[in-house]
């Protein structure tokens, strides 16, 4: 009895587990200026810059190394809202994976927030993640964002941020 309720309990994580509605491109890496379309969420780099400090004359913050500082706007093509964060990003190089610092990428939307902010369908967000790194990775050639369209797991794709 206890190998058939087993069995049966593997085949309903299984069955509960498997994602028939999500069609996954091949691992293709986009460019700047490209739109890349996570589930139903669209995702464009317009840009990237660096700095060593983001914000006013008042309230800023300082980077440990340099900010480097990437534009980006989403668009919810969904049937509901999501909730877009700085979370929903990460900066890879070779090995490397990078968080976005949500209180520098605050003092950088002046205009806009990146903060836990709900996107509701058919309206687009443009903002800048921002991500402390050393100089030499601002530099590189190799930086990538990958995109997420949640904060744990959810769909991810790449976009490469050589100019």
């Amino acid at each position: 009895m206890k190998k058939i309720l087993s069995l049966l309990f593997i085949c309903f994580l299984l069955i509960g587990c498997s994602s028939d509605d999500v069609v996954q491109e091949p691992d293709k890496t986009y460019k700047i200026g490209e739109v890349l379309t996570v589930s139903d969420v669209d995702f464009k780099v317009t840009g990237t810059s660096t700095k060593k400090s983001v914000g006013s004359e008042y309230l800023k913050a300082e980077a440990k190394g340099i900010y480097l500082i990437v534009d980006v706007t989403i668009t919810n093509n969904g049937s509901e809202s999501i909730t877009v964060d700085t979370s929903n990003f990460k900066l890879l190089n070779d090995e490397k994976r990078f968080d976005a610092d949500g209180s520098a990428s605050i003092y950088a939307n002046t205009a806009t927030d990146f903060f836990l902010t709900s996107l509701n369908p058919g309206v687009s967000l443009s903002g800048k993640v921002v991500f402390d790194v050393s100089d030499e990775i601002a530099k590189s050639q190799d930086n990538i964002l990958e995109v997420s369209t949640a904060w744990i797991g959810g769909n991810k794709g790449k976009i490469s941020l050589i100019k």
